[in-house]
């Protein structure tokens, strides 16, 4: 092969991260690829990530929640505009609808949602947790770029977050996510992730990453990560008081007028002479009433039972892929990629706020330390023992202040079931996007 001269080679507009770049290496040239070489100069370079990317530092030293955002707000606000609903067909075509309007497409098409699932659709989002040496707080940068730590993304390893827009609901054997429908309730998460399944292999539940990436969102807009406070209280009010009653019988899309924004359409919520205080349907960039209605059930991770031989009952497991633990990882460990953490060290059964989460490298969610209260560190309720296995997340409609992103329930067998355990669909196969009009033409 002859030499080529760099200089006269075709000129390009665009590249793919996959793609190659020549670099000068100690006076060789070498060829590296986008995502590594934006991995390699962003990982220890402050002033650069704060070109780059948004961060948030996570105070939990203190008890205000006012943590602020620092950085490229602008790169933020840039992000946020490319989160919202669209229409999602079973084999993965998409288009988008209104950002203002979610009854009709962003084109005008008149939108029929027995074609598909109304989903909220994000470009993946890159993240990594540094701590400033100087104040000894952990700092989480987030990106549309890659910037030296992990992103969340599909299962498998996609670029796009594909998660319900509404809670689930059944219609025949299959799970979906529709409006003006009541959330299903009375499963379990292996029955509600075998009703997912129906709509095809690329189907599942709403997992761990996902409602870490709930928070940041919540992070990233508030620099708070009181979400009852900065959008709303949700179904359960500010009152913890049993509406669960009259809750149940809700339907979701209430916030159908909202589409993508963030904000609240308060409501009246009783149970006979008892009466919810505050209560509201709530919007979080196109997630509907995320907290404080059903307890969503989260697949990707479970914990350890103390009952069994292998384990403690401390352990937190996080194993890859779009499938449900077989009855010997729920008394090991999950087989295949995973990783594993330690939760709040506990006896029996504990609950209250949470005053430090775990964080680290994969800023997770697990506290390590009760503690504060409804407006104080992360504002956010756990129920904890070391026997429960089922990791719900979000709070119920008798929660009032308890519920928000960062509340946890984790008292409870893998084989569970309840009235108010729900979940939410979620998608994990590439997409295809197009107009609405084309969509609608297609199914």
């Amino acid at each position: 092969m002859g030499k080529k001269n760099l200089g006269n080679a075709t000129a390009v507009s665009s590249i793919l991260k996959s793609n190659g770049v020549f670099v000068e290496v100690n006076g060789s040239v070498r060829r590296i690829t986008l995502d590594n070489f934006m991995n390699s100069i962003n990982t220890d370079d402050e002033q650069l990530l704060r070109q780059i990317a948004w961060g948030v530092p996570i105070n939990q030293g203190v008890s205000s929640p006012e943590w602020g955002v620092v950085g490229n707000t602008g790169m933020w606000n840039e992000y946020k505009s490319m989160v919202g609903r669209y229409l999602v067909t079973n084999d993965g075509k998409a288009a988008k609808l209104s950002s203002v309007n979610s009854g009709i497409f962003a084109d005008g098409t008149t939108l029929d949602e027995t074609k598909g699932h109304v989903m909220v659709i994000a470009p993946r989002l890159y993240y990594t947790v540094k701590r400033d040496a100087a104040t000894n707080v952990d700092y989480l940068w987030m990106s549309m770029l890659p910037i030296g730590g992990h992103f969340i993304g599909d299962a498998d390893g996609g670029d796009y977050i594909c998660v319900g827009a509404y809670k689930a609901s059944l219609v025949g054997t299959a799970l979906t996510s529709r409006s003006g429908v009541k959330p299903q309730g009375a499963k379990t998460i292996t029955q509600f992730w075998n009703a997912a399944q129906v709509n095809g292999k690329n189907w599942g539940l709403v997992n761990y990453d996902h409602r870490r990436y709930m928070m940041m969102l919540c992070l990233s807009q508030y620099g708070n990560p009181n979400v009852q406070a900065k959008v709303g209280y949700g179904v359960a009010g500010s009152s913890s008081v049993d509406i669960w009653a009259t809750a149940q019988n809700l339907l979701t899309g209430a916030t159908k007028s909202l589409g993508d924004a963030n904000g609240k359409i308060n409501i009246t919520v009783t149970n006979g002479d008892i009466k919810g205080v505050d209560c509201s349907r709530v919007n979080l960039n196109g997630f509907e009433d995320a907290w404080g209605w059903q307890w969503e059930m989260i697949q990707g991770a479970y914990f350890g039972n103390s009952a069994n031989t292998a384990q403690n009952g401390n352990e937190f497991y996080i194993y890859e892929g779009n499938r449900m633990p077989s009855d010997a990882e729920l008394a090991t460990h999950p087989t295949g990629k995973y990783r594993q953490i330690v939760r709040r060290t506990v006896s029996s059964d504990t609950s209250g706020y949470i005053e430090k989460m775990t964080l680290g490298e994969y800023f997770d969610l697990i506290s390590t330390k009760a503690g504060g209260g409804s407006n104080s560190y992360w504002c956010d309720y756990e129920y904890i023992n070391n026997t429960g296995q089922l990791l719900l997340w979000g709070g119920r409609a008798t929660g009032g202040s308890y519920c928000g992103l960062g509340c946890v329930y984790s008292r409870n067998a893998f084989s569970y079931s309840s009235a108010n355990y729900g979940s939410r669909l979620a998608y994990y196969g590439p997409l295809t996007f197009m107009d609405g009009k084309e969509l609608m033409a297609t199914v």
